[in-house]
């Protein structure tokens, strides 16, 4: 169990990967926070930020159906329901043909809004 001082170090780690666009290694990092601290639903808006960016869309669907089955709030709702917008454009796009990879390149903002998320869910 990670407690809330580490925890914090390294979700603004990862979200300090993402902004430097190395969504690999945020996503690993947001993986780990999932798995150390699930109830929060920012570290997984994150990782599903970086999947679309690394062109994983499947993953990120999979994700995104997995947090709308727990309690959501409104900003994240909203959030949630850009990053699904998104992956549905890109999935849209490899399907006329115009990126043939099964990894694509993503151009999406770098800010998620996850500053001010994480600050409610610790209260600062």
């Amino acid at each position: 169990m990670l407690n809330r001082k580490t925890s914090d170090f390294l979700y603004w780690h990862a979200v300090s990967k993402m902004r430097m666009a190395e969504f690999d290694a945020a996503a690993k990092l947001f993986r780990f926070l999932q798995q150390a601290i699930p109830h929060r639903n920012d570290v997984v808006l994150g990782r599903v930020y970086c999947l679309i960016r690394m062109g994983e869309l499947d993953a990120a669907t999979e994700l995104m159906h997995e947090l709308r089955r727990h309690p959501v709030r409104g900003d994240e709702m909203a959030l949630l329901g850009r990053l699904h917008r998104r992956c549905d454009h890109e999935r849209a796009r490899n399907r006329k043909g115009k990126m043939a990879t099964s990894r694509t390149d993503v151009r999406l903002p770098h800010t998620l809004g996850d500053d001010s998320m994480a600050r409610q869910v610790w209260g600062h």
